[in-house]
């Protein structure tokens, strides 16, 4: 039996099709819009491919269009030799009380996350969701 490797890219692909197949994490985002949208505050969240629909990554975003535009969002990348996830936020309170705006996830073995490490990264993203309309409202 051969080992079959697939690309970093078809691995990001894959990534981003788990998370929009996540039915947990789709009705977690779900009640997330509800809760801005009975605030009168409407939002946005998509999936994207690198390729498909003009975009130029492969990414979960969660977009917040008024008041003020803000978004959050999570960003497979790939290079040859790896692969790593990219959170766009700047709500993430850190040990010395600062806040990180940009947080990489790397999989614990070889281009491949846990479980366990990709329900913490979409616990974050949603907590980050959730602190980011604070700071829009």
């Amino acid at each position: 039996m051969s080992n079959i490797n697939i690309s970093g890219e078809e691995r990001a692909k894959q990534i981003v099709q788990s998370l929009e197949h996540d039915k947990q994490f789709i009705i977690k985002l779900r009640e997330a819009s509800d809760t801005f949208l009975n605030k009168s505050m409407e939002t946005y969240y998509d999936f994207f491919y690198k390729g498909v629909r003009g975009s130029l990554l492969n990414c979960v975003i969660f977009y917040f269009p008024e008041p003020r535009e803000a978004d959050v969002g999570l960003f497979i990348e790939t290079d040859p030799l790896r692969i790593r996830i990219r959170a766009d936020f700047d709500v993430v309170l850190q040990e010395d009380q600062s806040f990180k705006s940009i947080r990489y996830f790397d999989p614990e073995k070889v281009n491949e996350f846990s479980n366990a490490q990709m329900s913490e990264i979409q616990e974050l993203f949603l907590q980050s969701i959730y602190k980011t309309a604070e700071r829009v409202l």
